[in-house]
């Protein structure tokens, strides 16, 4: 049984926790299980991606200005897909793309489901996300990153019936323990690349939580003078954040290295004493955590970690056996939770070992991805023995005219 993957703008080469998400999936599935559908324009020129399935790359069916052009490319893409793939079902990255899957459910008789990672439900929520909020309203599953997302759907108009939590996975050969390359220590560390090193890793943005890190630094040097707090990702938040550690006299223990490729990342992890990053709701922007994919790559290094208890990031972290747990709005909390951490290297260890140990057992994209086969599997048979129920004239008769609308 093979699936349809739509993702208008999440999709490799953009970068970020839903676009590796999105990768991760379609890549354990492989090319018998999965093809995709994106407006992302490829590096190359490739058909067939670097990481097996067929994706189909088309921009014109997301972003034509003329809404008869989109309607055109994106006839005219199905139709070349159906003949191609012969998908039986849908999967849709985000509740963005839930009204694509009620047309596929209203003219070709395929069932979907929506991922649901953790904004785009607050926005669902939202009094202007009426054909989000359909869309996974009539989603045939919706596939939860976190149990605190699944929470979200649920206060969306989601039966709990229909909604499973599926967590993201982690490539635990990719993001392994290894040597620290000094030269990079010293490229990006300079006169600090014999400190201890705090890291971060993520967008540059309120939520994430820097700034709760550098009003913690002071403080955390009482006990460990030698840290420096190495900074990669980038953002409209750097400036600020540039001023607040300048401002309490640490600017000089604050790198901002900006972006770094993926592939770099494992490297990355590997200079760090310890993983940060006490991210904190601000549900009145429609800006949660949903997971925190990359609590699990810095522990699949080995890495002990520090988040904060919000959104869905305690189904990232084990509190006291992979990582801690902070109050992300407290920077003294962050502060005895790094402290006690650079200063017991016993304990820190025994959580890095730990997390890797959790990753390699419940994480492996392999398992996700047998997760959400048996997810699709089991919502086919679902529709095609309720085709001729009350049920099944619900969603493909009664309801077509509300459809049609979105």
């Amino acid at each position: 049984m093979k699936s349809l993957l739509i993702s208008s703008d999440y999709f490799p080469p953009q970068t970020g926790g839903i676009s590796h998400f999105m990768r991760g999936i379609t890549s354990a599935l492989g090319p018998d299980l999965v093809c995709c559908l994106t407006g992302q324009r490829a590096n190359g020129t490739a058909t067939r991606e670097d990481f097996g399935p067929r994706v189909y790359r088309r921009p014109a069916v997301f972003a034509a200005k003329a809404k008869y052009l989109r309607a055109a490319a994106w006839g005219a893409t199905i139709a070349e897909i159906m003949v191609r793939e012969r998908p039986q079902i849908g999967q849709m990255a985000t509740a963005g793309e839930g009204p694509l899957g009620l047309w596929l459910g209203r003219w070709l008789k395929l069932p979907f489901v929506v991922y649901a990672h953790g904004n785009e439900v607050l926005h669902a929520m939202s009094a202007g996300g009426q054909k989000l909020r359909v869309a996974l309203q009539r989603a045939h599953r919706v596939l939860a990153v976190s149990h605190f997302t699944a929470s979200l759907v649920q206060k969306a108009g989601v039966s709990p019936d229909r909604i499973a939590v599926v967590h993201p996975g982690c490539d635990s050969d990719h993001f392994r323990p290894r040597c620290p390359r000094m030269n990079l220590r010293q490229k990006l560390l300079g006169e600090h690349y014999k400190d201890h090193v705090i890291l971060t890793v993520g967008s540059l943005t309120a939520r994430k939580g820097h700034d709760m890190v550098i009003r913690a630094l002071p403080r955390l040097r009482e006990t460990v003078p030698d840290v420096a707090y190495l900074i990669v990702g980038h953002g409209s938040y750097r400036d600020q954040l540039k001023r607040l550690a300048m401002g309490l006299g640490i600017g000089d223990r604050v790198i901002f290295a900006g972006r770094i490729p993926a592939e770099d990342l494992p490297d990355l992890y590997a200079l760090a004493d310890v993983f940060v990053m006490p991210s904190r709701e601000q549900i009145e922007t429609c800006d949660v955590e949903g997971f925190g994919l990359v609590f699990l790559e810095a522990s699949a290094c080995a890495k002990p970690v520090v988040g904060g208890r919000s959104g869905g990031i305690p189904d990232a972290i084990v509190d006291g056996v992979t990582g801690l747990l902070v109050n992300p709005h407290d920077p003294g909390d962050i502060a005895n939770s790094l402290s006690r951490l650079l200063t017991n290297n016993d304990f820190a260890n025994r959580l890095g070992e730990q997390g890797r140990c959790w990753v390699m057992k419940d994480f492996e994209w392999a398992r996700v991805a047998d997760r959400v086969q048996g997810i699709l599997q089991s919502v086919l048979q679902e529709t095609q023995s309720a085709v001729y129920s009350p049920l099944g004239k619900k969603i493909f008769g009664q309801d077509r005219e509300s459809v049609d609308r979105l």
